[in-house]
């Protein structure tokens, strides 16, 4: 899915590159020269940073339209990396704080744990505690 997103958001970069390029050449008469001008420094920081925009809404709208409410979490929590460690005090893929994960049953650091232990936990603090362990995330994902 990530590499789907990268290689959509490189698309999205050439096609407004390609389309830059291309209005930037004008119509010359005959026998003039026909090479685009040259495109200063803020116009393609601009083109790079619509893209990186528009990439990160392709991958907003993927995340929504999938249905997995645990991966739009994930998303949203840390990005959906399982190894994460932000170093606030939360870490993992659904951002556990050390002291819930040993009341959970666990060992260990929630980062270091394998992604199906992480999904495990998850599912079993929701079912004994709610969506309100993730108060941000679960209202920006539709989750109450």
């Amino acid at each position: 899915m990530r590499n789907l997103l990268h290689r959509l958001s490189l698309l999205v970069a050439a096609l407004l590159l390609a389309t830059a390029l291309l209005s930037s050449v004008s119509a010359d008469p005959a026998g003039a020269s026909t090479f685009p001008r040259r495109i200063s420094r803020p116009y393609r920081f601009r083109t790079t940073r619509s893209a990186f925009r528009l990439s990160r809404s392709a991958f907003r709208a993927t995340a929504l339209t999938t249905g997995d409410v645990w991966a739009r979490l994930r998303s949203c929590e840390s990005g959906g990396r399982y190894r994460a460690n932000t170093g606030n005090g939360f870490f993992g893929a659904y951002q556990f704080h050390p002291r819930t994960w040993r009341t959970l049953g666990y060992s260990g650091l929630p980062h270091e744990a394998p992604p199906d232990v992480q999904d495990e936990a998850a599912r079993k603090l929701q079912a004994r505690s709610g969506w309100a362990q993730w108060p941000v995330c679960s209202r920006r994902i539709g989750a109450r």
